[in-house]
C-alpha cells in the first residue's frame, strides 16, 4: 500500500512539475509585459483601447484588462518603434528593419505596406488627421515618403528636416495652405511644415533630441513633446513651450478619447493627465 501511495504521489508531483514548466513562460511573459519595461510607443485602437508597445510586445489595455497582440513576422533584427492611428482608427506599426504594417482588427492579422518603399529603414510614421488613406513615413537618408492610397504606393515628397526624425505626427491645426501640418521630433528639437512640404522650420526654441510627440485632436494647437525624458507643452502650435512636470521620465505619448493625454514612462508606468494637472495610473 505504501508503495502504491508513494507511486501515486510521485506521479502527481511529476504532473504538477510538468504543468508548472508549461505555464511558467506564459506567467513570466505576462509579468514582464508591464514590470519595469520602458514604454516605446502609444496609440489608441478603434474601440478606444490603449495600445502599448514594449520590448516584450504590443498590448491592448481596456477596462483594466490587458491583451497581447502578436507582432507581424519580421526578419531578425527588426525593431518595432512607432505606432500611429489613422483617421479611420486603423492601427499602423513601423520601425527599422520592419517597414510599415497595418493591423486588421477583424481578421486579427497584420498587412505589410512595404512593396513600394525603397527599404525597411522606417524610423517614424504618421497618419493624416482627416484623410484615412494618407500616410507619411520617414526613412532616414531616403527622406520623407507619402502614400495617398493606404500604403499601396509610396512616393518620396521631401528630404525632411535637416536633422534625423525620431517622432512624427500630422495635425489638422488651422493655418495651413493645404490640409494640415507636419510636426517632426528631431535630434535638434521640433520641426514644423505645412503638409504641402513648402518649408521645414523650427517650432519654437525647444532644443534636444525629441523622442515622442503628440497633440490634442480636439484642440490641435496643444502640442506635446518629450526631450530626454522631460515633457513639454505648447498651447500655440509650437511657437512657445513650457515644461510639464511628470512623476517619471516620459518615453511615449498618446491622446485617449476617454482619458485625454496618456504618457508611458521609462519605468514602464502608464499615466493619464487630469484637468487639474494630476497624474493617475492607467489600470493594466
Amino acid at each position: 500500500m505504501k508503495a502504491m501511495v508513494y507511486g501515486l504521489n510521485s506521479a502527481l508531483s511529476r504532473l504538477f512539475l510538468f504543468a508548472l514548466v508549461v505555464a511558467m513562460p506564459a506567467l513570466v511573459h505576462a509579468q514582464s509585459a508591464a514590470d519595469g519595461q520602458p514604454v516605446k510607443a502609444l496609440t489608441t485602437s478603434s474601440s478606444g483601447a490603449l495600445l502599448v508597445l514594449r520590448d516584450s510586445g504590443l498590448f491592448a489595455i481596456e477596462g483594466g484588462k490587458t491583451t497581447e497582440i502578436a507582432l507581424p513576422a519580421a526578419d531578425r533584427g527588426a525593431q518595432p518603434t512607432s505606432l500611429a492611428r489613422g483617421a479611420d482608427a486603423s492601427t499602423y506599426l513601423a520601425g527599422p528593419g520592419l517597414g510599415v504594417w497595418r493591423y486588421d482588427s477583424v481578421g486579427e492579422r497584420w498587412q505589410s505596406l512595404n512593396d513600394t518603399l525603397p527599404d525597411l529603414g522606417v524610423t517614424a510614421i504618421a497618419a493624416h488627421a482627416t484623410q484615412p488613406d494618407t500616410l507619411y513615413a520617414y526613412l532616414g537618408k531616403d527622406g520623407m515618403f507619402r502614400s495617398r492610397d493606404g500604403g499601396a504606393e509610396w512616393v518620396k515628397v521631401d528630404s525632411g528636416p535637416r536633422e534625423p526624425v525620431q517622432a512624427f505626427l500630422h495635425s489638422d491645426m488651422p493655418g495651413s495652405m493645404e490640409s494640415g501640418w507636419l510636426f517632426a521630433g528631431t535630434t535638434r528639437g521640433v520641426a514644423r511644415s505645412m503638409d504641402c512640404f513648402c518649408f521645414w522650420g523650427d517650432a519654437g526654441d525647444l532644443r534636444g533630441t525629441v523622442s515622442a510627440i503628440s497633440y490634442d485632436p480636439a484642440a490641435p494647437e496643444n502640442v506635446y513633446a518629450v526631450v530626454e525624458g522631460q515633457l513639454h507643452h505648447s498651447a500655440d502650435g509650437g511657437e512657445t513651450w513650457t515644461d510639464l512636470a511628470a512623476p517619471q521620465p516620459v518615453t511615449a505619448l498618446a491622446f485617449s478619447p476617454a482619458q485625454g493625454l496618456v504618457v508611458g514612462t521609462e519605468h514602464g508606468a502608464l499615466l493619464a493627465h487630469g484637468d487639474a494637472g494630476e497624474w493617475t495610473p492607467v489600470d493594466e
